[in-house]
């Protein structure tokens, strides 16, 4: 059905955008804090968006109830949960932070099931759990045993739950609020202004000197989360919450073959079996969303 295919398939864009994020986020972490990280992701997000406004914003848009729903969503995802995400990357690396992130899923579909009344067939939960499962793989290191600090958890966790959370809030939004791309904008412009203001606050002031490394690598940054984020919106819009969010939450998998291809990282038969669990829970939950 073409729906069930265009969710997959915008999933999958999704997820290999949040992937290749994660590798300029973590080059840019080695230049400017989480913080400002965050700022400079955001208003590059907010300001690609305004760039294309003549072509997606109507004013009808801005007195629909599913605005609201966005402007609160936008506090959790993508304000809090883009911080927690650096910070967690910055104390522990990304080995760990990924890993707890694959656990996004599992607080969508838990969501999708109360609050939207979905049901996932057997086949997605199977998907769901083989995706989950080859991420952890994929994304563990005993070395990272050692790192694995209270905080550091505290954020991670935090980061998934709110973005298990955004799935299904985003779902909802977008049956009162169908443009992706209105329902994008307005969640990172209420974060950005959320996020300029807890800035000020903790530092005093906002950041007038960012190494030139440190802001091209935010900014690339915030345009492949602008896209991706209009990818899972519009993924969210045509399918299940219960088969999206897995699909979406395979991006470790595009990231750990973004590092292959760029000589970062080796293929080792650990991760092998981790690239072959998510591909392979992947394609179940595609037959089962065609099937669907």
């Amino acid at each position: 059905m073409p729906l069930p295919s265009a969710a997959v398939l915008l999933g999958l864009l999704a997820a290999l955008g949040f992937g290749a994020s994660s590798i300029t986020a973590k080059r840019g972490l080695a230049y400017v804090n989480p913080h400002t990280g965050t700022l400079i992701s955001l208003s590059t997000t907010v300001a690609l968006y305004l760039l294309c406004a003549p072509w997606w914003m109507h004013g009808r848009d801005w007195f629909t109830p599913g605005f609201w729903i966005f402007v609160i969503n936008g506090l959790m995802h993508p304000m809090l949960s883009m911080y927690f995400a650096f910070e967690a990357t910055s104390r522990t690396g990304a080995t760990v932070a990924a890993t707890l992130s694959s656990t996004t899923p599992l607080f969508a579909t838990a969501t999708a099931i109360v609050f939207l009344g979905e049901s996932p067939s057997t086949a997605v939960v199977i998907g769901t759990l083989a995706t989950v499962g080859g991420i952890a793989v994929l994304s563990w290191s005993p070395a990272g045993i050692s790192r694995l600090m209270l905080a550091a958890l505290l954020f991670a966790t935090g980061a998934a739950i709110i973005r298990g959370l955004n799935h299904t809030v985003g779902k909802f939004g977008l049956e009162l609020l169908p443009n992706v791309f209105m329902a994008s904008f307005v969640s990172f412009f209420t974060a950005l202004c959320g996020t300029l203001i807890l800035y000020r606050v903790r530092f005093g002031d906002f950041p007038t000197r960012v190494g030139g490394r440190g802001l091209a690598y935010f900014v690339i940054t915030g345009a492949l989360i602008a896209a991706a984020i209009l990818c899972m919106y519009g993924a969210l819009a045509r399918g299940e919450v219960v088969a999206v969010s897995p699909l979406i939450a395979s991006y470790p998998l595009f990231t750990f073959l973004i590092a292959v291809s760029l000589g970062q990282d080796v293929l080792t038969r650990r991760l092998l079996a981790g690239v072959i669990a998510v591909v392979g829970g992947v394609i179940i939950i595609s037959v089962a969303s065609a099937a669907y």
